[in-house]
C-alpha cells in the first residue's frame, strides 16, 4: 500500500493492523461488534479497517466532514459503543457522539492492548454453523431522508473480489483508491487489493477532481486500474482523455454511463478496458457488469450478473417479464446483504423470498435483451407523469448528454404550484449555445419529454461520493417574463388560447408555437372538456369536442374559436351560484340510479369503491385520522346522507359526520392479511341514510410504511374524485395546507338541476333519443344460462399490453387521427361483434360529466354513462369500425351532459329483471394519474381493488399505469367461465395487432350470421 511517502508491505500492514486489533479486543470488541471509524483517505484508515475485521468486529465508516446532525443519526442508529478516529478529530466529532460512545485514536487503542497484554490475533475464524460473519455496515440514503444502515457480510466481499467473472485481481495490479471510505466502491478497491496481494495507492479527494493532478498520480505510480463514478468519469474525459493513457482498465459505476464519453476514450485508447458496473449497496457494490464493446450500438448495458449472483426481472406481480419488456430488477446470491441495521420492517419489505431464494428488490427498472444483457431504464420512483405522459428521467438525461456540444448534463424533476416538470442542466463546449441544445432536444424527443428549462453550468456539482449533487444545483431564473415574451409574437387569438392550454395542460409558461399539437402535449378527453368549459366561461365560446379533435394545433384551434365566437357571440355556460346552506337539497342527476339500486339491492356491494393506499413516509394513526377528518370537512359529498322527504329523495350533508378509522387491534388480525382477506372483512353494504359513506382501515407498518384501505360508495365518488382525494390526502399527511374549496357538490347538484329545468340540455336529449332509437341487445353465447334475476357476482382477468402493443396503440391513433381510447374501444367492440355475429352493438362508457370548469376540483359523483352505439355495414373492415368508434366517442363527449337514466326512461324499453337496461358491455380508459402522489418526502401509491362483483355482463377497463397499459376484464361469473373471459381478452389483444398491421382486414368472413361464428369459438366455452 502506498500513501504519499508511506509505503507498507503486506507484512508491515498486517503487523500494524494486528497491534490495533489487540487494542480493539482489549476494549471489548468481539464477534460482529460494530466499530465506527472516522478517517480521511489514508493508510491509517486501511489499517483500521483490517484491524476491526481481524478482531472479529464489523466496521462502520463515517465521513468526519459530515454534518453533526447526520453523524449523530448514523452513530445513534448504529449503536456502536466505540469510534476510532484519526488523531486531531476527537474534538470535532465529540458533539455528535451518542451518550456512552467512546472515541479513541489508533495510538490510544494500541496502548490499551499493550497494557492488557492482549496478543495480536491472526484472523477471526468463523465458528461452525454460524454462517458468514458481518463485515461492515454502510449507511445509504433513505426514502424519508434518514440514512439506513446496510449490513454486508464477508461472503459478499469475497464474491466481489475473488473469481468475480469481470476483473481478475493479481499481485501485479496497481489500483488507486478513488471511492470515499463510506461509499461501497471502496470495498472493491480495498479488499480487492488486500485479498489478492495487489498494490493500493491512496490519494486525497482534491487530486481526483483535478485532471492534471490525477494524471500525474496515475502515470507516476504506473497505476493499472481505477474505479470512477460515471459523472467524474465524464468530467475527466472532457478535461483530458490522456489521464487514462497508461491504464489497462477503468471500472465506471454509480450512475448511467455516457456512451459518448466511452466512444471518445475508446477512440483515443482502443486497448483500454472500460467496464460498466451496476449494483446497489445491498448487494455488495456490484450486481452486474459489462465490458463495453468497440461497436456498442447505443446506451451502454449494465450487463450480466457476477459469479455467485442471480438476477430476476419481474413485473408488479413478481411474474417474469418477456424478453425486452421492462420490469423491476431483483437480485440474490452470496453478495446479498443481511438487511438493514435495526430495521426489520424495512428489511422484510425490500428483502423478499421468491421460491426458496432470498432476493433484494432494487427498485430499478431494467429489461433483458435476447442476448441476456440487462439494460437500465431508471428508477421505478424516477418515473414521473408530465402532461399526461409517463416519463423516465434517465431516458431524457441520456438524450441530453448525447446532444452535440453537451459535455455533461443531468435532468431533474422540479415542481411548482401548477405541477411537475423536467429541468435540465448542461455543461457545454465553447462553441455550443443553449439554443443549439434546445433544437437538438426538439429533434430527438417528443414535446412531452423535452425539459421545460435548460440551465447552462461551468460544471456539475459533485458530492463526496463523486455523484451529481442535485441539492447543489442552482435554481433556474424565473420563467414568467421569458414566457410572456416568447408568446408575444403569436397573433392575439392564439395568445389567448395559449393561456388556456397552459392551464389545462399544466405547461408552466413554456413557449408555444402555432403548429404545436394539443394532444402531443398531453391532451386527452378530460383536458378537452376542461378546455371547452374554460372557453365557454371566459369567452362565451361553445367549441365542440369534434372541433377540438379536428383542430389539434394552436393555430387551427384558434381559428375554430374565432369562427365559433363570430357565429354565437353570446354563447356560454351559466355561472355557478351557491346552493342553500341548510336543509336537504336535490340529488345530482347521476345519483338517482345509484340510489334506486341501493333500495332494491340493499346487500349489494357492486357500487362500493375499495382502495388501497400505501403510504411511505413518517405518519401516525393520529395524522391519518386528522387528514381524513379534514377531507370530510372540506368535501360535502363525503359527509352526505340521503333522506326521504315529501318532495322525494334528497341529499343532506351531516356536519357531524366522521370517518371511523379502524386499526389492527380491532380488525381481527388483519395486519398480516392480504388484500383479498381485507376486502372480505372490510367491504360491506352502506346504509345511505347514514353519513359518511366512506370507511377506513389503517394497517401500520414501521415508522415509514403504512397501508390505508378506504371503501367509498360510488354515489358520492368517481375517478376524478379519487385523484382529488389522493392529492389532498398526500398534502395533508405531509403537513401542507390547502386552500378552501370554492364550490361544493351541493352547488354542482343545484346547477345541474337548474340546467335540466331550463332545458339547457335539450339538444343532448334529442341526440341520444335519435342515436338509440330501437337499440339492439348484445346476444353473446354464454357458458351458463342467464338467470331470471340478474346476479352481481363477478371476477377479473388481466392482460398487460406488451411494450410493442403499447407503442402500436399510439401509432394507430396518430396514423388515423383518432385517440388511444378509440383504438382500444374498436378492438373490444370488434371482439364482441365477431363473437355475437352482430354488426350493431351498444357499449357503455363513462364520461366525466364535469361540463363546467368550476367543478374540476369538486369531489362527488359526476360521471355519466354514454351508450356508444357502433354499427358497420357489409362488408366492413377494422379501419371502418375504428372510424365509427372515434366519431361516436366525439359525439358522446359533445352530448355527455344529459343523464343516462333519463335517456333510458325516454326510450320506453321493456323491463327485464335478468339484465340491465340497454347495456350489457362496458368499456373505460382510465388515464387519470391516480397511481402515485408525492410531497416533501412522503409518497402515496394508490390501487383500485376489485370487490368481487360485476356491474355489467362484461366490463373492460384499460388502465394506463406507470409501467404500461393493463386491460382488466370484469365478467359476470353467473354467465361466463374464466377461460371464456381470458379468451375474449386475448382476442382484444390480437385485434390490436391486426389494427396496426392489417387495418383493412374484414370484420367478418363470407357469412356474418351468429350460427357461423359460434362454432369457431366452441373450444373456448363461448
Amino acid at each position: 500500500m502506498v500513501d504519499g511517502d508511506i509505503r507498507l508491505t503486506y507484512r508491515e500492514l498486517h503487523q500494524r493492523a494486528g497491534r490495533l486489533a489487540a487494542g480493539l479486543l482489549a476494549s471489548g470488541v468481539g464477534r460482529e461488534t460494530l466499530v465506527a471509524m472516522a478517517f480521511p483517505r489514508s493508510a491509517d484508515a486501511i489499517v483500521c479497517t483490517l484491524a476491526i475485521v481481524l478482531a472479529g468486529g464489523a466496521y462502520l465508516p463515517v465521513n468526519p466532514d459530515f454534518s453533526g446532525e447526520r453523524l449523530a443519526h448514523m452513530l445513534g442508529d448504529s449503536g456502536a459503543a466505540l469510534l476510532v478516529c484519526a488523531p486531531g478529530l476527537e474534538d470535532s466529532i465529540a458533539p455528535a457522539l451518542p451518550a456512552g460512545t467512546r472515541v479513541l485514536t489508533p495510538q490510544a487503542l494500541i496502548a490499551e492492548g499493550t497494557r492488557a497484554g492482549v496478543a495480536p490475533p491472526v484472523a477471526a475464524v468463523p465458528r461452525a454453523g454460524e454462517g458468514s460473519p458481518l463485515a461492515y455496515v454502510m449507511f445509504t440514503s433513505g426514502s424519508t431522508g434518514r440514512p439506513k444502515g446496510v449490513m454486508v457480510e464477508q461472503a459478499g466481499i469475497v464474491r466481489l473480489v475473488r473469481d468475480n467473472g469481470f476483473f481478475r485481481f493479481s499481485p501485479d495490479e496497481r489500483l488507486l483508491l478513488t471511492g470515499a471510505l463510506e461509499f461501497d466502491a471502496a470495498t472493491f478497491e480495498i479488499w480487492g487489493c488486500l485479498l489478492n496481494g495487489a498494490t493500493l495507492y491512496v490519494t486525497g479527494k482534491e487530486t481526483l477532481l483535478v485532471a492534471s493532478a490525477l494524471k500525474a498520480v496515475l502515470h507516476d505510480n504506473a497505476v493499472t486500474a481505477m474505479w470512477l463514478t460515471a459523472p467524474l468519469f465524464s468530467q475527466t474525459v472532457d478535461a483530458d482523455p490522456a489521464v487514462f493513457a497508461r491504464l489497462k482498465a477503468v471500472v465506471v459505476g454509480g450512475d448511467v454511463l455516457s456512451a459518448r464519453h466511452v466512444r471518445v476514450l475508446r477512440t483515443a485508447y482502443p486497448a483500454l478496458r472500460i467496464i460498466n458496473g451496476y449494483g446497489p449497496t445491498e448487494n455488495t457494490t456490484f450486481t452486474t457488469t459489462h465490458e463495453v464493446r468497440a461497436d456498442e450500438p447505443g446506451p451502454v448495458p449494465i450487463g450480466r450478473p457476477l459469479n455467485g449472483t442471480t438476477v430476476l426481472v419481474l413485473d408488479e406481480r413478481r411474474a417474469p417479464v418477456p424478453v425486452g419488456a421492462p420490469g423491476e430488477l431483483y437480485t440474490g446470491g452470496s453478495g446479498l446483504a443481511r438487511g438493514y441495521l435495526g430495521n426489520p420492517e424495512l428489511t422484510a419489505e425490500r428483502f423478499v423470498t421468491i421460491g426458496t431464494e432470498r432476493y433484494y428488490r432494487t427498485g430499478d427498472r431494467v429489461s433483458a435483451d435476447a442476448e441476456g444483457l440487462l439494460h437500465f431504464h431508471g428508477r421505478i420512483d424516477d418515473q414521473v407523469k408530465i402532461r399526461g405522459h409517463r416519463v423516465e428521467v434517465k431516458e431524457v438525461e441520456a438524450v441530453l448528454t448525447a446532444c452535440p456540444g453537451v459535455l455533461d448534463g443531468c435532468v431533474v424533476v422540479a415542481a411548482d404550484e401548477v405541477g411537475k416538470y423536467l429541468l435540465a442542466y448542461a455543461v457545454l463546449d465553447g462553441g455550443t449555445k443553449a439554443a443549439d441544445v434546445d433544437a437538438a432536444l426538439a429533434d430527438r424527443l417528443p414535446d412531452y419529454l423535452r425539459p421545460e428549462r435548460l440551465v447552462v453550468l461551468d460544471r456539475l456539482p459533485l458530492n463526496a461520493n463523486g455523484k451529481v449533487d442535485k441539492a447543489a444545483l442552482p435554481a433556474p431564473e424565473p420563467a414568467g417574463a421569458a414566457s410572456a415574451g416568447s408568446r408575444a409574437g403569436l397573433p392575439a387569438g392564439q395568445r389567448r388560447l395559449a393561456e388556456i392550454w397552459d392551464t389545462v395542460l399544466r405547461l408552466k409558461g413554456r413557449e408555444l408555437r402555432p403548429d404545436d399539437d394539443f394532444f402531443a402535449l398531453g391532451g386527452n378527453s378530460l383536458s378537452v372538456g376542461a378546455l371547452i368549459g374554460r372557453l365557454a366561461v371566459r369567452d362565451g365560446v361553445q367549441l365542440s369536442f369534434r372541433e377540438v379533435f379536428e383542430s389539434r394545433t394552436l393555430a387551427r384551434m384558434a381559428d375554430a374559436v374565432g369562427r365559433s365566437a363570430a357565429n354565437a357571440p353570446a354563447a356560454g355556460l351559466p355561472p355557478v351560484t351557491p346552493a342553500p346552506v341548510v336543509g336537504p337539497t336535490a340529488l345530482h342527476p347521476q345519483q338517482h340510479g345509484l340510489h334506486t339500486h341501493a333500495q332494491v339491492a340493499a346487500e349489494s356491494v357492486a357500487y362500493n369503491i375499495p382502495l388501497r393506499l400505501d403510504i411511505h413516509g413518517p405518519v401516525t394513526s393520529r395524522t391519518v385520522r386528522a387528514a381524513l377528518a379534514e377531507l370530510v370537512r372540506r368535501h360535502d359529498a363525503l359527509r352526505t346522507r340521503f333522506v326521504t322527504t315529501p318532495d322525494g329523495v334528497r341529499r343532506e350533508p351531516d356536519p357531524d359526520a366522521a370517518v371511523e378509522l379502524v386499526e389492527p387491534a380491532a380488525a381481527d388480525g388483519l395486519a398480516r392479511a392480504d388484500d383479498r382477506s381485507v376486502l372480505e372483512w372490510f367491504v360491506r353494504p352502506f346504509d345511505l341514510e347514514s353519513a359518511p359513506l366512506v370507511r377506513a382501515l389503517l394497517i401500520p407498518g414501521d415508522d415509514t410504511s403504512h397501508r390505508l384501505y378506504l371503501d367509498v360508495h360510488h354515489i358520492v365518488f368517481d375517478g376524478v374524485s379519487l385523484r382529488i382525494v389522493a392529492e389532498e390526502l398526500t398534502e395533508l399527511l405531509s403537513g401542507g395546507a390547502l386552500p378552501e374549496p370554492k364550490w361544493g357538490y351541493a352547488d354542482a347538484s343545484q346547477w345541474f338541476a337548474d340546467r335540466l329545468a331550463d332545458r339547457s340540455f335539450a339538444a343532448d336529449e334529442r341526440y341520444w333519443r335519435d342515436v338509440l332509437a330501437d337499440p339492439p341487445r348484445l346476444e353473446l353465447p354464454t357458458d351458463h344460462p342467464r338467470l331470471a334475476v340478474r346476479a352481481e357476482t363477478g371476477a377479473l382477468v388481466r392482460l398487460a399490453l406488451t411494450p410493442e402493443r403499447e407503442t402500436a396503440v399510439g401509432r394507430i391513433a396518430d396514423r388515423t387521427g383518432s385517440t388511444p381510447f378509440a383504438v382500444l374501444l374498436c378492438a373490444y367492440t370488434a371482439t364482441l361483434m365477431q363473437l355475437s355475429g352482430q354488426r350493431d352493438v351498444v357499449v357503455g362508457s363513462p364520461m366525466s360529466g364535469r361540463v363546467h370548469p368550476d367543478f374540476e376540483s369538486v369531489v362527488g359523483m359526476f360521471v355519466n354513462t354514454a351508450a356508444l352505439r357502433l354499427a358497420v355495414g357489409e362488408p366492413a373492415t377494422l379501419a371502418d369500425l375504428l372510424a365509427a368508434a372515434h366519431q361516436r366517442h366525439q359525439e358522446a363527449l359533445e352530448h355527455q351532459a344529459y343523464p343516462f337514466d333519463r335517456v333510458v326512461g325516454q326510450l320506453g324499453l321493456p323491463r327485464d329483471a335478468a339484465r340491465l337496461p340497454l347495456l350489457d358491455a362496458f368499456f373505460a380508459f382510465q388515464n387519470i394519474d391516480f397511481h402515485t402522489f408525492a410531497r416533501d418526502g412522503l409518497r402515496v401509491d394508490v390501487d383500485l381493488l376489485h370487490p368481487g362483483s360485476c356491474r355489467f355482463d362484461l366490463n373492460l377497463q384499460a388502465y394506463r399505469r406507470p409501467d404500461g397499459t393493463v386491460l382488466e376484464l370484469e365478467y359476470s361469473t353467473a354467465l361466463f367461465t374464466a377461460s371464456s373471459a381470458e379468451y375474449l381478452l386475448h382476442r382484444v389483444g390480437e385485434l390490436l395487432d391486426d389494427l396496426d398491421g392489417a387495418p383493412h382486414t374484414l370484420l367478418f368472413g363470407p357469412s356474418a350470421s351468429q350460427d357461423a361464428v359460434t362454432p369457431a369459438y366452441a373450444d373456448f366455452s363461448f
